[in-house]
């Protein structure tokens, strides 16, 4: 799972497809997201910013996104960050996965504050679901990525907390609290 924020939990407040606002039935072309605990948005995949900027021309419908941002993922894709209240790239700028795009806010046309998550192809008009890319289920709910013990030891060992990974993950079914103790330390270096 890949969750576009600086945590390891997201709520998903609008999926993809066709929905209702305001009594008007429309076709949600991406998620719409809060990151749980944090507001930092993250770039989900790799790539190079195209796009940085804000639109205030309401002839142009991009006003509606406020503050965002495009990434041509080295896929192809393009990823588009909507109503940030900030940005943290320019445009030419490289990104890797996980790379601070900017902050969630409720900028553009919004109800409230959060990230609206859109992925398109590489001809940039086809929007395709969210979904597949970052394994986020298309159903309104709070999502958790789960962290596995070997990725916490490697955390650990990166920061040169340990540097026996082997003895700890033998060890870490043996001693109560041991798992949740490794995890919150490797979350705190994270």
């Amino acid at each position: 799972m890949k969750i576009p924020f600086k945590c390891d939990s997201v709520r998903l407040t609008s999926g993809y497809g066709k929905r209702v606002i305001n009594g008007a039935s429309d076709y949600h072309k991406g998620y719409d997201l809060v990151g749980v605990g944090s507001k930092e948005v993250t770039a989900a995949v790799g790539g190079t910013v195209t796009q940085s900027r804000i639109v205030t021309d309401k002839s142009n419908l991009t006003w509606q996104w406020g503050n965002y941002v495009t990434v041509k993922g080295d896929d192809g894709n393009y990823y588009y960050y909507c109503h940030l209240a900030s940005r943290a790239v320019s445009k030419g700028q490289r990104v890797n996965a996980g790379d601070k795009i900017g902050i969630m806010g409720a900028t553009g046309y919004v109800y409230g504050a959060h990230l609206h998550f859109e992925v398109r192809k590489s001809d940039g008009k086809t929007a395709i679901s969210p979904e597949d890319i970052l394994d986020i289920p298309n159903k309104v709910g709070t999502y958790t990525k789960k962290v596995s013990l070997d990725d916490d030891l490697a955390v650990l060992v990166k920061h040169k907390v340990i540097t026996t990974p082997e003895y700890w993950k033998q060890n870490a079914g043996k001693l109560q609290y041991l798992p949740e103790l490794i995890h919150n330390m490797s979350e705190v270096l994270r």
